[in-house]
């Protein structure tokens, strides 16, 4: 039996690190991506008003700021203003409130533990799949002619 309170206790350290980790990247994308609104914003404003110049050093670096700023939030703009974040965290943390309460209640512990195991890999492998990386090889599915969003047959 105490093999079965290690694997029960090693699953529910798994899912708890996995919470910690997607609050603590959710926070700082979010911060990231605020940092990189406000950059956006301020920038073209003080060029424009005029405190400073395009054509001295300043107004390069503010321009060359900008134009660095906006290629890397359009590029990373599904993680930095994603609310998934926050439901990967909610649905992780309800995952192992239930694995916790189902184990407490007793029963068959291995099976539980099973279940939930396998739901718990399956989450972070749709998580994983779900990365810009994982999705750039992965062709899209062609859809029957005649299915919603399919172009329209022509005779």
């Amino acid at each position: 039996m105490g093999d079965v309170e290690e694997l029960v206790q090693e699953l529910d350290d798994r899912m708890l690190r996995d919470c910690r980790r997607l609050s603590l990247w959710r926070v700082v994308h979010r911060s990231t991506g605020m940092a990189y609104t406000v950059v956006l914003i301020l920038v073209p404003a003080v060029l424009a008003v005029g405190f400073t110049s395009s054509e001295t050093v300043l107004g390069k670096v503010l321009l060359l700021a900008a134009a660095v700023v906006g290629g890397l939030n359009v590029t990373f703009k599904p993680y930095l203003h994603s609310r998934k974040r926050r439901n990967d965290v909610n649905a992780v943390r309800l995952m192992r409130d239930e694995f916790r309460a189902e184990v407490a209640a007793g029963g068959d512990v291995l099976a539980t533990y099973r279940r939930y195991s396998a739901a718990y890999a399956a989450e972070f492998e749709k998580r994983g799949g779900e990365l810009l990386d994982g999705t750039l090889g992965v062709e899209q599915p062609a859809s029957p002619p005649g299915a919603p969003g399919s172009p329209p047959e022509r005779s």
